[in-house]
């Protein structure tokens, strides 16, 4: 019995000791890995190849260094590696040939479709990267209004690389919700609904030679997996006052007696859907209680009055509805279902949904909107008149 005791002591140390060890199997030395932050996709035109540029983190370099040597200048804080060939995955694998160091995807910012990649179809494109699993799901999708790699060369303003600029530029469209923010796990999760119709933020290159700058500039939409149109910044809004996802934003009215604007700040959001089926007729009520504050007047009317106040609310609540119905109708012209309108009706009318789900196409485009809008203004500011003398 004192030997098994003794036995069992010697077992139960080894085990202890081997415990800090446990995780350490799969770790990764950071000086073996090429870090990549950001991906981007391009079709080459003379041959019909995939052309892939991994962006990679070199932490070896400072960000104070002149502008566009975003492909690869050995003085930027980042490496643009390229590859073409055929095959996602091969072509990935074969970036390892260029670098000495192997190619980690975990810390990857954005995926970048170019405009052709995106035409063609995303489907066996998405597919390596949901099933990579070093990829993570919250990862930013965009659409580049042309080229990717022409998006991930633009050397950044404030950050050490154009990746993680993009990422924050992304994160940062909640500041005016006129820009769509889709990761790879909605991206992914509208794709494989037979109804829903896939979005993401364009993004485009503007100005010219040092003077070139990044910008998101509406949205992608896609039919399946191919882009078929886009929203503009109004309609993204529409879109984004519907599925919830406003956060903040300004919305310009005409001051009460005409002189001037009103600028109003969006504080508050809260939205709300409720389908509705009567016989052939199919709507969908419309609920949105939004707050903001009065933000900026050009006119030099007193506007802390409560008759006034009602009417600017009043105002702020007809150009909410006139962003919907304007997001609403380019959808029905493009025949895209982006509001998610068939799952809430196989969520609530499920019975209903049978007879309509393989014939959503031809019913989208006659679906009507119901509008229950509640716009209230809580604050004016530091202020509660115009900064001028008073009128006699």
């Amino acid at each position: 019995m004192r030997k098994n005791n003794y036995l069992a002591i010697n077992i139960g140390i080894c085990l202890f000791l081997l415990l800090p060890t446990i995780g350490c199997w799969s770790r990764h030395e950071l000086n073996t890995l090429a870090v990549v932050i950001g991906m981007g996709l391009d079709k080459i035109e003379e041959t019909g190849k995939i052309q892939v540029t991994a962006q990679i983190f070199n932490p070896g370099e400072k960000k104070s260094t002149a502008k566009n040597k975003g492909d690869g200048g050995s003085s930027q804080s980042f490496w643009n590696l390229k590859n073409s060939g055929d095959n996602l995955l091969e072509v990935i694998q074969g970036l390892s040939h260029k670098s000495n160091r192997k190619i980690y995807l975990a810390d990857n910012q954005v995926i970048i479709f170019s405009n052709a990649i995106a035409k063609e179809g995303v489907q066996k494109y998405i597919d390596f990267f949901a099933r990579n699993n070093e990829t993570r799901m919250n990862v930013w999708v965009l659409v580049a209004k042309n080229q990717a790699s022409q998006v991930l060369a633009v050397s950044p303003e404030l950050e050490s690389t154009s990746a993680v600029q993009i990422a924050q530029l992304v994160d940062a469209q909640s500041a005016t919700s006129e820009a769509s923010r889709v990761n790879l796990e909605k991206f992914i999760s509208r794709l494989m609904s037979k109804t829903d119709a896939a979005i993401a933020p364009i993004i485009e290159v503007t100005g010219e030679g040092d003077d070139k700058s990044l910008s998101v500039s509406g949205t992608a939409v896609f039919k399946k997996d191919k882009l078929v149109g886009q929203l503009n910044r109004t309609e993204t809004r529409g879109l984004l006052w519907v599925l919830d996802e406003i956060k903040n934003g300004v919305i310009v009215v005409d001051s009460p007696s005409g002189d001037g604007k009103v600028s109003l700040l969006i504080t508050r959001s809260k939205s709300k859907i409720t389908p509705l089926i009567m016989d052939e007729d199919i709507r969908f009520k419309i609920g949105i209680k939004e707050e903001g504050n009065i933000g900026y007047q050009s006119s030099q009317e007193n506007l802390i009055k409560p008759t006034i106040i009602e009417e600017l609310e009043k105002e702020q609540a007809a150009v909410i509805e006139s962003e919907v119905i304007a997001a609403l109708e380019k959808a029905k012209k493009l025949n895209v279902d982006i509001f998610c309108f068939g799952d809430l009706i196989h969520q609530q009318y499920p019975d209903e949904w049978l007879a309509l789900k393989d014939r959503w196409d031809e019913v989208f485009p006659t679906i009507d909107l119901e509008f229950a809008i509640q716009a209230k203004l809580r604050r004016t500011g530091r202020i509660g008149s115009l900064a001028v003398p008073e009128k006699e």
